[in-house]
């Protein structure tokens, strides 16, 4: 049988300090007994442990965007667990570097694409016209290199994703 994982994604279970007790994928820049967080650029190596230190202590899930220092960019999402040996599930997906060039106004027009909101509730949400959000679609998918609308929406869905939305929404 073929491995399923993704060359972008990663899983590590972790320790109550934070060490790797195991990871679905071998990498030079970790290995099982290393802090989750050793090969984390400096910005990222804070807000990391801090993040951590929350969901083993308070026992709820977090997320956060982190950069290496091979300067790739994850969006990290982590879950307690219930086990004396195991404190917290972390799933890492690589997301690429060409959204660090949009604005902060075109990421927040992409999230909410993503999320499968029309560019006219988009333009109310955001309160501006909609050729504002029409503007702001169109250079982000001129700076990240797409050829259309349909691979704006399909990158969109892939990485901008809010992190503090969960992916299947509750049912009532």
């Amino acid at each position: 049988m073929s491995d399923a994982t993704l060359d972008s994604v990663f899983v590590m279970l972790c320790d109550w300090r934070g060490h790797i007790n195991w990871s679905s994928r071998k990498s030079p820049f970790w290995k099982v007994g290393d802090f989750a967080w050793n090969n984390l650029a400096r910005d990222s190596l804070r807000d990391a442990k801090v993040q951590f230190s929350q969901v083993v202590a308070l026992r709820e899930s977090r997320s956060i965007d982190v950069t290496n220092q091979q300067g790739a960019h994850f969006r990290c999402w982590i879950w307690p667990l219930e086990s004396p040996e195991m404190a917290a599930c972390v799933l890492g997906k690589q997301i690429p570097a060409e959204l660090n060039r949009l604005t902060g106004r075109e990421c927040e027009c992409l999230e909410l694409l993503a999320q499968g909101i029309d560019t006219r509730d988009i333009a109310t949400q955001l309160d501006v016209s909609l050729s504002t959000v029409h503007t702001h679609l169109k250079r982000a998918r001129e700076k990240l290199g797409l050829p259309n609308v349909e691979s704006l929406i399909s990158f969109g869905a892939r990485y901008c994703y809010p992190p503090h939305h969960p992916l299947i929404r509750q049912q009532a």
